[in-house]
């Protein structure tokens, strides 16, 4: 199957899923939730994630991404994440 042109990539429409379910999870209160400043840098860095490849995006890489949102992204990813 070709790619299309103006559609994301699999790998971006990965990142935004992640950004999407971390919200999710933020939201229900499942993730940091007794941790009020993770749970607020979980919430930010979903945001980010949901609008990566986009033109107005404030992330161009996972680089761009602080400590601390990585620290979200990888408990998310370690203890959240559907294994499989």
């Amino acid at each position: 199957m070709k790619q299309s042109y103006y559609g994301d990539s699999p790998e971006v429409a990965k990142l935004v899923e992640i950004g999407r379910n971390m919200i999710s999870l933020c939201e229900s209160n499942k993730l940091f939730p007794k941790d009020d400043h993770m749970w607020n840098v979980a919430v930010t860095c979903g945001n980010k994630l949901t609008t990566y490849g986009t033109t107005w995006s404030r992330v161009k890489s996972l680089s761009d991404l602080s400590k601390d949102e990585r620290k979200a992204m990888l408990e998310y990813l370690e203890n959240h994440s559907q294994k499989g």
